[in-house]
């Protein structure tokens, strides 16, 4: 609807893949789940894998003609300062020949299978009140009625977890899970056990408070 909106006036829509984009939603880009196509994509993190920074701004054939020009007068001067680093282009180019040659998309569909079996038992839980996947996403809502999103409950997950060996980046009473497409299955299942344990945990220290 919002797409139709901005074609009906005449507004660019801008699609922001930073954190969506290369599979995360497991289609390439959650733009082709929502079915349009942006007049601007925003691409950077899966764009090198995540070992070095690195952005690109895809524009359709008629904004990139606005501001493309030999002529000095039409052209659109503008860039960065570490515009076309070297090692980022180099790295960037590599994820995209994995991409090309191995069956990516695969290996987050694995993920996304394994995510929805977990997400059955997080489900059951009452200390739990949302569960969702959506490719290689996991996300659960951590109860907390009496302070919600801003709970401080993930600080102590995130603890409990890196005291296990396993790094996660909780917001609020939110705890997400999103692997790098490498991993297989015996890590996964050691992210969802820990994961458990850790609510285990946290479940039995606010018992023996109440007591």
């Amino acid at each position: 609807k919002m797409a139709q909106m901005c074609r009906e006036h005449g507004v660019l829509l801008i699609a922001d893949e930073v954190m969506t984009g290369f599979g995360r939603t497991g289609s390439m880009f959650a733009c082709e789940q929502a079915d349009f196509t942006p007049d601007l994509l925003c691409l950077s993190k899966g764009l090198t894998g995540g070992f070095l920074p690195m952005g690109a701004t895809l524009a359709t054939e008629e904004i990139y003609k606005a501001f493309y020009h030999d002529e000095k007068a039409k052209q659109f001067f503008h860039s960065t300062s570490f515009t076309g680093n070297p090692l980022a282009c180099v790295a960037a180019l590599a994820s995209l020949e994995i991409w090309d040659e191995e069956p990516v998309m695969e290996q987050i569909a694995a993920i996304e299978a394994s995510h929805l079996k977990a997400a059955g038992w997080y489900s059951a839980r009452p200390d739990v009140m949302d569960v969702r996947v959506k490719g290689s996403i996991f996300a659960i809502d951590v109860r907390d009625d009496v302070n919600g999103y801003l709970s401080s409950i993930g600080h102590e997950i995130y603890d409990f977890m890196l005291a296990n060996g396993v790094l996660l980046r909780p917001i609020g009473n939110t705890v997400y899970i999103l692997p790098p497409y490498c991993i297989d299955q015996q890590d996964l299942e050691c992210i969802y056990e820990t994961l458990w344990r850790s609510l285990d945990s946290f479940r039995n220290d606010c018992f023996q408070q109440a007591a």
